[in-house]
């Protein structure tokens, strides 16, 4: 071999990592696991085109913070998870994922982190086994080349007021208490770990829960309020998907479709892939470093339109609580209270 071959063959070695987006990641590496996905196996961003704006955002320069108001079933774990990744393996970080309990943050770790190390080969032997004599890690403390995963409970104090931390994220935030012991607001005292570094990233996601009283409502209201427009199959036009518009024969929830707000054509559920892959986020608001994103089950590929009015109508004759819960976790909407 040649001494510049040499030379090249030695620079590739210290080359820094491809300029990807989290998104871009996740379809060259990542591989969801079977204990924790209904669909093992290679990622796909277009399996839920929707997640690549959010997830790209994270990455995004201009962006401080990302926060997801939505309902569930729309892949919101696995984006965090695809987050987490992205930092591990593309730009090495301090990282902290708070969960509600401590109990949350222990399933997290062993239901989630653990099988995506062990199945997605780019991650592979960067997070020694906490099993290993020299490893420094524990089931909720893991360390990497360049940096570390911290994983906790909002209920727990002690880990809120430790280290300089750089990527916080916060999930289920309006399953938070309203304080972490004596100690405050658990997000306050997370995001408050952040304030030494000029590229930090927030993230808070969360289903919501009463109005004015929501976490995820207010971090909302303060964001630019991203919504996903799709276009109609008949007239082309975009709209934002509503509950309002699907529609079912009386008695028949089955039959439920939805009906374009513009042209009144009926839209049955083999066009929604088409619809998701040709949509696009538009912000209500102004950009001013928060990126806001609202989702609704609608949108879900895991879910037919005629399962959630099957849902509602069991939901609307069982009372207030189960209508409550419906419009949190289906619709993504918070609860007024009357």
């Amino acid at each position: 071999m040649r001494m510049n071959e040499i030379i090249a063959a030695a620079l590739a070695t210290f080359a820094p990592p491809p300029a990807l987006t989290v998104s871009e990641w996740a379809d060259r590496y990542r591989y969801l696991s079977p204990e924790s996905s209904a669909e093992p196996g290679k990622w796909s961003t277009d399996r839920a085109p929707y997640q690549r704006g959010i997830m790209d955002s994270v990455a995004d320069p201009e962006v401080n913070q990302v926060v997801i108001m939505s309902s569930a079933q729309i892949g919101k774990t696995a984006m965090i998870e695809n987050v987490v990744a992205f930092f591990i393996s593309q730009d090495p970080s301090a990282i902290l994922l708070l969960q509600p309990t401590l109990e949350m943050a222990g399933a997290f770790s062993k239901d989630r982190l653990a099988g995506m190390l062990r199945d997605t080969p780019a991650l592979r032997g960067l997070v020694k086994d906490a099993r290993a004599r020299d490893s420094g890690n524990t089931q909720l403390h893991k360390q990497f080349p360049g940096g570390h995963i911290t994983m906790t409970g909002a209920n727990s104090p002690a880990n809120l007021a430790s280290r300089p931390i750089r990527i916080v994220l916060c999930d289920e935030v309006d399953r938070y208490p309203e304080s972490a012991g004596t100690e405050g607001d658990p997000v306050a005292l997370a995001i408050k770990r952040t304030a030494t570094y000029w590229n930090r990233k927030i993230i808070l996601t969360s289903t919501p829960t009463i109005k004015d009283l929501s976490r995820i409502e207010h971090a909302f209201l303060q964001s630019d309020q991203r919504r996903y427009w799709v276009p109609c199959p008949e007239c082309g036009e975009h709209q934002v998907l509503k509950w309002g518009n699907v529609k079912w024969d009386e008695g028949r929830p089955e039959t439920a479709a939805y009906y374009c707000e513009h042209c009144g054509a009926q839209i049955g559920e083999e066009h929604k892939p088409a619809m998701l892959l040709a949509g696009e986020w538009r912000a209500d608001l102004p950009f001013a470093g928060i990126a806001g994103f609202h989702l609704n089950e609608l949108y879900s590929p895991w879910r037919r339109w005629s399962e959630i009015a099957v849902d509602f109508l069991a939901a609307k004759h069982g009372g207030s609580e189960l209508l409550k819960a419906w419009v949190n976790t289906s619709l993504g909407e918070v609860w007024e209270e009357q």
